[in-house]
């Protein structure tokens, strides 16, 4: 365009240069005057257009907004406007457009010049206007009209503006249900003839409406699976002119691999074969495979769709067929193009049914799947990968499989005299896989619950070691703890070895540091867990053992600071351990920014404000730069670039930043920022400039909007087997990000917004009965909605797997409190009061006793001198959190409810409007329990910062971390020769020490009121 959206366009070279001087140094008032002057003197309209523009951006309400009159006078009107009119009230009323509707004004008017001027070349600049406001509708019409101007135009991208913006369309809030199916169609039925010209045509010409380029195709069949059918997009598909093998003949490899992303949504096995079959075949016989053949995604569906077929025996032969013939040209080929092939034969021999798969007679461990798997590693167990590779290989090997493999197998791989680095390398993956094979069922056999009369608390023997065990194996655990410290410590201790790190793909100290830590972890106990449990996620775990762990992790960062796997896990630990001030200096280096905000910043920050609100205090705003992102990112109501891709005629690009841009309005991710930080803000006394349902960032939230977690695990070393959950489920304070819990917190900080709104001291309004009237009704809907909100999503099937136990029981009250006020407000003074107020306050009641013995519980525990069991206060600061906001909620509800009574009876002193007596006592009698929790919670707070100043803190840590001095435990002596024995974890004690200081001091600022 010809200006900026934030910037004021170019006035007419007709205009003379004192008014354009003034216009363009922004002297406002000048220039009203003048083009008032101009006006009176030409009669010229266009300087009333610069008059009213130019007063937009005066102080005064009356001139800012004569730009809306003039824009409401022009759409009511039947003439078409002048373009440069047009771009000057757009700009003008830039600030203004949250009072209207786009697509109601200026889009309309944009549509009704384009219909007028549709060859005219700022025709495609109203479509831009169009497009930045997001204004589908007339979008759409303006692309169609310049479309129908240019039917057989060489640019090409008039017709596809047009398809493409009419399927945005028929897929946007923007359209209404009447017409969503008649625009879906008109999409759909463009395509199909574009692509009918293109299957009969010989040669489809730029000039033809015919799909050309791969971006069209790509449109097509994305329009194509949306609104077509399945057997249409399936036949589209063998196409030989239109189908997915032609399109990989012609090099476009994202739409082959699109459509095989289909079939295997719909379970078309056989054609996926089909397609794969001939694919891989392409080139073969001159002896030189295509870049498909090189992928291993494609190898593994044809694999995987061979096991699926009726026939598989004969379905894989024909796998390993195919496999033959690039066999021969191996060693033509790329490393990369190698490692795929043997990754093939690896998935083929693991897709035999096993009935083919003939054991060693001397050995019934040893088969061709343990074979190939050794042949495998041979060539790569030393790639970074190499792990990832076959893990998912060998958590399905049977058992004596997997013994032939970890006893026999590996240790022999590297002959009789391997060199030492590859050694080294070599056990370190043998502890990964000894590890993962813990996590397999597979290794265990089930114990009878009862021997000889007696229970027995182990379910099960390891096959293994014959130990009786839990899943998983603990001695097992300990013995690879042991091993991996030996083999760690090997590598330490030979300078040589140490040199020859950095030209490995990976440090082999590294994975054995998150072997053992993972180890130690398990064997302390750490699980998965969901609200039903304990609500300190390390009350039932072994601290010691814990301890351990994050010391080893603390100890290996500084030898691979590099590794963002191990940050992550570390900086996960930390924030269980209470240790959050700490956790921040782990996370900050990562410096997280731009789009992986929104999939890394949940990692850190969810729930810190129920942790540490003490973080919030100091110079920079602690998340400013997850606001800056978010408000940067959607400030527009178009996707960020959104005009670089249509100019470019990059179809599927818009396609994906219109979808990103969606999910980013509706992520998880921005609704905790939001709340975590007003949260933190109320901690400390700290003023809400605005209710969080007028911020910009949460506008078009509703009750409806489905929130999106699109939190990324992809960074943590996940040595888990697919048998249990992955790491990150049992190293997270609670839950993960979900949708429910996001409206939940969206819902409850409306609701004490509601109790917190306060009028200004100069509002008096002249009518007080009438406004007191319109509060109340006001109030009382207000009130219905967000209970009614609040109540669904609490009583949804999944919500108490979402939420922490206190989190469940804070929102769980705050449900009912806004039913309580709701009930206070309709229910008059003389009549009796409702059943359902005391099943409310007895609900209230007993649900807030049970948070508060929970609490207290951890609260008994601290004691001077300190002992062992304040470990759990100090790494329970959230249910304390959750405590004091939901005592805070009762509080501030009785004070709103006793504020509005004294409202009333002193605006009608008869009292017939004031609030019922009873319901009135109830509230009071929940405001003293509430009152208590708030006493109860400022006397730990003490008792924890008395504590943590008494001495002897450092010795204390370290014997709570590897026990007494001189004790026979292996595993603890196993860490700390690691980690350079008590000596050299004094340090780290001490920085455990100054962080929980840290965020006790933080809570002792926080206001209980």
């Amino acid at each position: 365009m010809s200006y900026s959206r934030y910037e004021p366009p170019a006035l007419k070279n007709s205009v003379d240069v004192q008014l354009q001087t003034a216009f363009n140094d922004g002297n406002w008032n000048t220039a009203v005057r003048l083009a008032e002057k101009r006006f009176k003197a030409l009669k010229d309209p266009y300087y009333e257009v610069i008059k009213i523009s130019a007063e937009s951006q005066l102080d005064g309400t009356a001139e800012k907004c004569a730009v809306l009159v003039a824009i409401d006078k022009l759409v009511k009107g039947k003439t078409v406007p002048d373009f440069d009119t047009l771009s000057l009230y757009e700009w003008a009323s830039d600030s203004l457009l949250h009072h209207i509707d786009y697509a109601q004004t200026l889009g309309t008017l944009r549509a009704r010049w384009v219909k007028a001027n549709p060859k005219n070349p700022n025709a495609v600049q109203c479509l831009q206007s169009c497009l930045e406001y997001w204004d589908l509708v007339n979008a759409q019409q303006i692309a169609a009209t310049m479309d129908r101007a240019f039917p057989n135009s060489s640019d090409r991208k008039y017709m596809f503006w047009s398809i493409t913006l009419t399927f945005l369309l028929s897929i946007s809030p923007q359209c209404v249900e009447a017409t969503r199916k008649l625009y879906s169609q008109l999409a759909l039925k463009q395509l199909e003839r574009a692509a009918d010209i293109t299957e009969t045509s010989p040669k489809v010409e730029p000039t033809d409406r015919g799909l050309l380029t791969e971006q069209e195709f790509d449109l097509y069949y994305r329009v194509l699976l949306t609104h077509g059918t399945k057997d249409e997009f399936i036949r589209r598909m063998q196409s030989p002119r239109l189908g997915a093998l032609a399109q990989l003949k012609e090099g476009r490899k994202n739409s082959f691999w699109e459509a095989l992303g289909v079939l295997e949504g719909w379970g078309e096995w056989d054609r996926i074969f089909d397609l794969c079959r001939e694919a891989l075949n392409l080139g073969i016989e001159g002896g030189t495979p295509t870049f498909f053949s090189c992928d291993w995604q494609a190898w593994k569906k044809f694999a995987v769709a061979a096991s699926k077929a009726k026939n598989d025996e004969a379905a894989l032969a024909e796998v390993q067929g195919v496999l033959d013939k690039f066999l021969s040209i191996k060693d033509k080929a790329t490393e990369m193009y190698k490692k795929n092939i043997s990754l093939t034969l690896l998935e083929t021999t693991f897709r035999l049914p096993t009935s083919t798969l003939s054991p060693n007679p001397d050995h019934k461990g040893s088969t061709p799947r343990v074979a190939q798997l050794i042949l495998f590693l041979v060539n790569y167990f030393d790639k970074l990968s190499a792990f990832d590779d076959v893990k998912d290989y060998v958590a399905q090997l049977t058992f004596e499989e997997a013994k032939f493999f970890m006893e026999h197998a590996v240790p022999n791989m590297l002959g009789e005299e391997p060199e030492r680095v590859k050694q080294v390398i070599l056990k370190a993956l043998e502890c990964k896989l000894r590890y993962l094979l813990t996590t397999c069922p597979q290794t265990l056999s089930n114990h009878p619950s009862v021997v000889d009369g007696i229970d027995q608390d182990k379910p099960y023997r390891c096959r293994f070691c014959s130990e009786l065990a839990s899943l998983p194996c603990e001695h097992c655990l300990k013995k690879i703890i042991v091993e991996a410290s030996e083999t760690y410590m090997e590598i330490s201790a030979d300078s040589e070895l140490v040199g020859l790190i950095p030209r490995l793909d990976k440090d082999p100290r590294l994975d054995l540091a998150l072997v053992m830590v993972n180890s130690l972890l398990k064997l302390g106990g750490l699980r998965q867990r969901g609200s039903d449990v304990a609500p300190s996620p390390l009350r039932d775990v072994d601290s010691g053992l814990f301890l351990q762990a994050v010391l080893l992790l603390d100890t290996q960062l500084k030898e691979t600071p590099a590794d963002m796997g191990l940050r992550l896990l570390l900086v996960q630990l930390y924030l269980l351990l209470g240790c959050v001030s700490y956790a921040h200096q782990i996370w900050a280096p990562m410096d997280v920014k731009r789009t992986i905000q929104d999939a890394l910043s949940p990692l850190f920050f969810d729930r810190i404000s129920s942790i540490s609100p003490g973080l919030f205090l100091g110079g920079k705003p602690l998340m400013e730069p997850l606001r800056h992102h978010y408000s940067h990112s959607l400030r527009d109501a178009c996707p960020l670039r959104i005009w670089d891709a249509f100019s470019s005629g990059s179809y599927s690009s818009i396609l994906e930043m219109s979808d990103y841009d969606s999910k980013l309005r509706r992520s998880c991710t921005l609704m905790m920022t939001l709340v975590e930080e007003r949260q933190a803000t109320k901690c400390f006394g700290g003023k809400i400039e605005l209710e969080i349902d007028d911020l910009p960032l949460a506008e078009n939230i509703v009750d409806e909007t489905m929130l999106v977690n699109k939190t990324d695990y992809g960074s943590f070393t996940n040595l888990e087997s697919s048998h249990g959950p992955p790491i990150q489920d049992f190293v997270r304070l609670g839950p993960e990000l979900s949708n429910e819990r996001a409206h939940l917190g969206f819902l409850t900080e409306q609701y004490l917004d509601l109790l917190s709104f306060k009028a200004p001291k100069d509002y008096k309004p002249t009518r007080p009965n009438e406004v007191a009237l319109k509060e109340r009704n006001y109030l009382t809907e207000r009130l219905a909605h967000l209970n009614n909100s609040l109540t669904n999503f609490i009583h949804q099937a999944e919500t108490p797997s979402r939420l922490t136990g206190p989190e469940l029981i804070y929102y769980t009250i705050v449900s009912l409190l806004s039913g309580g006020l709701l009930t206070g407000l309709i229910t008059a003074r003389t009549d009796a009061v409702p059943q359902t107020l005391p099943l409310l306050t007895s609900a209230i009641r007993s649900s807030f006793a049970g948070l508060r013995i929970v609490f207290l519980t951890s609260s008994n525990s601290v004691s001077t001198p300190p002992t062992a069991d304040i470990f759990a206060s100090l790494t329970d600061m959230h249910t304390m959190a959750l405590l004091r906001a939901t005592a805070l909620a009762i509080k501030h509800s009785t004070a709103f409810m006793l504020s509005l009574h004294e409202k009333e009876l002193a605006r009608d002193r008869s009292g017939k409007t004031a609030l019922h007596k009873d319901i009135l006592v109830e509230m009071k009698a929940l405001d003293q329990l509430a009152g208590k929790a708030l006493g109860e919670i400022k006397t730990h707070v003490q008792k924890l910062k008395t504590a943590l100043g008494e001495g002897g803190w450092l010795d204390r840590v370290l014997e709570w971390t590897f026990g007494d001095e001189g004790g026979e435990d292996e595993v603890a002596k196993a860490v700390e020769e690691v980690v350079g024995s008590r000596g050299g974890a004094e340090e780290w004690a001490g920085k455990v020490l100054e962080s929980w200081r840290e965020g006790v001091k933080g809570w002792g600022t926080v206001r209980l009121e």
